[in-house]
């Protein structure tokens, strides 16, 4: 039977059914990131996921509110069984906590390193065994704003990741919006609620990306709403919690004010300026990271060799802001391919690729010309083999064979729907609500 066919109402009840038993399975099991068990989780989540997909693709802007209501339940039952389960000391999550908490003890987390046994008294058990204790906190001041704010209502790593599975449906709300005065079908608010790599790597494993998502979509939001103003400032803080939006700035030329564009860089000063010691930016571990660090970033490894690691970083870049420069001239504000592939192809060039990382492109992969990157979204997803291959004794490194499998199939999806490329992508696609 054509999928096109069945009822949206049993497509949803059985996706939704399989979707949430693979979640249960994972949480119940704790099946460790990379294991048999976590890969069959996730490829029936999937499954499921594009099964919805398929059948709501182009459903239209008419809807069925108890339908919608139902699949946004769903999205919501399968974030809260990982939301509230244990998080070990390993997780990323037990940095943020302990960067929230130097804060409040009148520490500047920049300055400071986890391993001093002068901070001794900053930790807890869990701070103590983490595995980066010995590193430069990476995070930009937005964020380690917002580990504070977290940490001063909770100190405890249940309450940080609530907050950022808050973040994440706050995302999708804003997307759920988006959609609407752009005159697109709302089912494709479930391309962002209901993506794997989102549900994973927010309510199961906590990543601050969540956050940076959720402030770049928003400064979309309002761009196309010509709220400038809030656009302006909505961008500096997805820039300030995660560098990777920067190279976004072609697409606010000409669509804000002067007075909106000063606001923002007053907003950025007045967010860097408390964390400045000397005459030193708070970059943390960030050129470390460019200098040094190197994980499934085959494009990066290959111009660094030819040049030198802060020339490929300059290349990385240059390259999603000429696709921001392009996309201002070519596309609306509206159009989620202006925002996703500058993001997109700046991070394929970079130093290091975790699945996470990709979390910033999630809100915007409902259109056919995204849909290479969606597909991305879950092809990074295997990159977790090195995580079981390093439990068993392993090297920290990409098998070759799973960076063909992750960049391959999205490239052979940007071939594969090259033919329709040219064509209208949504009807009413450049209408925005005055």
């Amino acid at each position: 039977m054509i999928l096109g066919a069945v009822p949206i109402s049993r497509v949803l009840a059985a996706t939704g059914a399989g979707y949430f038993g693979a979640i249960l399975y994972l949480v119940i099991t704790k099946a460790p990131l990379g294991s048999n068990g976590f890969f069959a989780a996730a490829a029936i989540a999937a499954a499921a996921y594009v099964l919805l997909l398929a059948r709501v693709w182009n459903q239209g802007t008419g809807v069925d509110r108890r339908l919608l209501l139902m699949a946004f339940a769903f999205a919501v039952a399968f974030r809260v069984p990982p939301a509230v389960a244990p998080v070990g000391s390993d997780s990323d999550m037990v940095r943020y906590l302990w960067d929230g908490r130097v804060q409040r003890f009148g520490y500047n987390p920049y300055s400071v390193l986890p391993a001093d046994p002068a901070l001794a008294h900053t930790h807890t058990e869990d701070t103590a065994r983490m595995p980066s204790r010995r590193d430069r906190t990476p995070y930009p001041p937005a964020a380690q704003l917002f580990f504070r704010l977290v940490v001063t209502i909770s100190d405890s790593k249940l309450a940080m990741k609530l907050a950022l599975v808050f973040c994440d449906l706050l995302t999708m709300f804003v997307l759920w919006r988006w959609l609407q005065i752009t005159n697109r079908p709302e089912w494709l608010t479930l391309a962002y609620a209901w993506n794997p790599l989102v549900v994973l790597e927010v309510s199961h494993s906590g990543h601050i990306d969540a956050l940076g998502a959720l402030w770049i979509v928003t400064a979309a939001f309002w761009l196309t709403r010509r709220r400038t103003l809030l656009a302006s400032l909505a961008f500096v803080l997805a820039i300030a919690t995660k560098l990777l939006p920067v190279v976004l700035a072609p697409l606010f030329l000409g669509r804000v004010r002067k007075r909106d564009a000063f606001v923002g860089f007053l907003l950025l000063i007045g967010l860097y300026l408390p964390f400045v010691t000397g005459a030193a930016l708070p970059l943390g571990a960030v050129p470390n990271v460019v200098d040094r660090v190197r994980f499934n970033g085959p494009a990066f490894a290959t111009i660094a060799a030819l040049t030198f690691p802060r020339a490929a970083a300059a290349c990385a870049l240059l390259l999603g802001l000429s696709a921001a420069v392009w996309a201002r001239w070519r596309l609306t504000e509206g159009d989620p391919a202006a925002w996703a592939w500058p993001m997109a192809i700046a991070l394929a060039c970079a130093p290091v690729i975790y699945p996470w990382y990709l979390l910033y492109l999630t809100p915007f992969l409902f259109s056919v010309t995204t849909l290479p990157l969606l597909v991305w979204s879950m092809s990074a997803l295997s990159v977790y083999e090195v995580w079981d291959r390093s439990r068993r004794g392993g090297r920290w490194v990409t098998p070759v064979a799973v960076m063909m499998f992750e960049f391959s199939v999205p490239i052979l999806t940007a071939l594969a729907i090259r033919p329709w490329s040219g064509r209208r992508r949504e009807a009413g696609a450049d209408e925005v609500a005055e």
